[in-house]
C-alpha cells in the first residue's frame, strides 16, 4: 500500500484533532479519536503539460498506528464543461495523472469526476481557468538558519529560500498559489539492506552471514532525485493590486545534501474560493496559533458525493493557469551541516558472499521521485 507524503499526513492529523475535539480550546493537550475511512482529494488541472494531477488519500489505522494511504483503483477524469470532452487519468505511483501532453486553456471550465473502487462517486463544482500571470524573476537566497525544526533536540536548519517577482494585473482581483519541485544529482540509484541487487530488485538471502549492513549501487546514467513542496504558499493582491511584487518568499528548500540542485517553481493563478481554502489549509499545516488556539475558519472545499449529502469529503479541485520558472543552485561549498548524513560507500567485493558476477551499478528508473531526464536549468559543474 502506497503512503502519502508527510505534508498530507500532517494536514490529516492536525485537522482531525480540531474536527473531533470540539474547537481545540482546552488548555490541556487535546485527546481525540482518530477518524478512519476519511477521504482527502486534491486535484489541479494546469495550462502547462505535466503539471496536472489528482491525489486521493484515506485515513486508516494500521498496526496500531494512525496513518494515511493512497487510494488505489479509482476511475478519475477531468471533464470539459463546454465540449463534454473527458480526459482520463492513470494511476502512477501515488497520483492520478492525465496524458503527457494534456493542458487546459485560459477561459475554459472544467470539473473533476471520481469513482472509487468501491463505487463511491465524487464530483467537483466547475472551475474556470483564469489568465496567466507570468513569473518575471526567480531568486534563491541561502540562509544558515532557514527555519526551526524539532530535530537533534530542536535547532535551526540551513537551506535556501525561493523568492518570486511578478507584475500583478490591475483589472482583476488576483490570487496565487505556489508549488515547487527540486532536482538533486544522484550518485547511487539503489541501496540494498542485508542483501544485494539482482534482476532489478534488492534480494535478501536466507543466510546473511558475512554481508555488510547494506550495499550501494552506482547510477548507470546521470540521475536526479526529485523532492516536492513541504508547505503551502498563497498570496492575495488585496494590498498590491496592479503593482510589481518583488522578491516574495514562496518556499523553503532545506539543505538535505550538498549535491547541486535545480528548483522548479510553479505559480498558479487561482480564484478567491481556492485562495480561501488554501489559506485556511496553510494555517492548519503551519499550526500558526497552536492546537489549543481557537480553530481556523471553516475549510470549505468544492468536492461532494452527489449520491450521499452526509458523506463529507475533504479536499478541492482547481483549474488554474500556470507559470513556471527554474533556477540552478550550487551547494558544494556550503559550510553548514547537511540534514542527511552521507552513507559510507560499500560496494560488492569479490570476497563477499554474493552471486557472481559482481554488480556495482543500477539503472536510474523513471519514477515520481527520480528521473534520468535533465531538468530545465541544469548546469554541469
Amino acid at each position: 500500500m502506497l503512503k502519502v507524503p508527510r505534508l498530507l499526513l500532517k494536514i490529516f492529523l492536525v485537522w482531525m484533532i480540531c474536527a473531533s475535539h470540539s474547537g481545540c480550546v482546552d488548555p490541556v493537550e487535546p485527546e481525540f479519536q482518530f477518524i478512519e475511512d476519511f477521504v482527502f482529494i486534491e486535484g489541479f488541472a494546469s495550462t502547462v503539460p505535466g503539471a496536472s494531477f489528482v491525489t486521493i488519500s484515506r485515513s486508516v489505522r494500521e498496526s496500531g498506528k494512525n496513518t494515511v494511504n493512497f487510494e488505489e483503483g479509482a476511475k478519475v477524469s477531468f471533464l470539459n464543461i463546454a465540449t463534454g470532452d473527458e480526459e482520463p487519468l492513470v494511476e502512477i505511483e501515488g497520483q492520478y495523472l492525465p496524458s503527457a501532453g494534456f493542458a487546459v486553456r485560459e477561459g475554459e471550465a472544467w470539473k473533476l469526476d471520481i469513482v472509487l473502487a468501491d463505487g463511491t462517486h465524487y464530483v467537483s463544482t466547475e472551475e474556470k481557468v483564469l489568465p496567466t500571470v507570468p513569473i518575471s524573476n526567480l531568486e534563491i537566497e541561502y540562509d544558515p538558519e532557514l527555519e526551526f525544526r524539532e530535530i537533534r533536540g530542536g535547532q535551526f536548519i540551513p537551506g535556501h529560500r525561493a523568492l518570486v517577482s511578478f507584475e500583478d494585473p490591475s483589472d482583476l482581483e488576483n490570487y496565487y498559489y505556489w508549488t515547487y519541485r527540486t532536482f538533486e544529482n544522484l550518485d547511487f540509484c539503489e541501496k540494498c539492506f542485508e542483501g544485494y541487487f539482482r534482476n532489478g530488485q534488492c534480494v535478501v538471502p536466507e543466510s546473511r552471514g558475512g554481508l555488510p549492513p547494506f550495499y550501494l549501487y552506482i547510477c548507470e546514467t546521470d540521475c536526479w532525485r526529485i523532492r516536492y513542496t513541504e508547505g503551502i504558499s498563497v498570496f492575495s493582491d488585496e494590498f498590491s493590486n496592479g503593482r510589481s511584487v518583488s522578491k516574495l518568499a514562496i518556499g523553503n528548500l532545506p539543505l538535505y545534501t550538498y549535491e547541486d540542485m535545480v528548483v522548479e517553481v510553479q505559480q498558479f493563478s487561482i480564484n478567491a474560493a481556492a485562495y480561501d481554502y488554501y489559506k485556511v489549509l496553510k494555517d492548519i499545516v503551519d499550526d500558526n496559533a497552536g492546537l489549543n488556539a481557537p480553530p481556523p475558519a471553516p475549510l470549505v472545499g468544492n468536492i461532494t458525493n452527489p449520491d450521499d449529502s452526509e458523506d463529507f469529503v475533504f479536499g478541492r479541485f482547481t483549474a488554474a493557469s500556470t507559470s513556471i520558472a527554474s533556477a540552478f543552485i550550487e551547494r558544494s561549498r556550503i559550510a553548514e551541516e547537511a540534514l542527511e548524513p552521507r552513507d559510507p560507500i560499500i560496494l560488492e567485493d569479490m570476497f563477499d558472499p554474493v552471486p557472481l558476477p559482481l554488480i556495482n551499478f543500477a539503472p536510474c528508473s523513471e519514477t515520481r521521485f527520480r528521473t534520468a531526464i535533465p531538468p530545465n536549468g541544469w548546469m554541469e559543474q
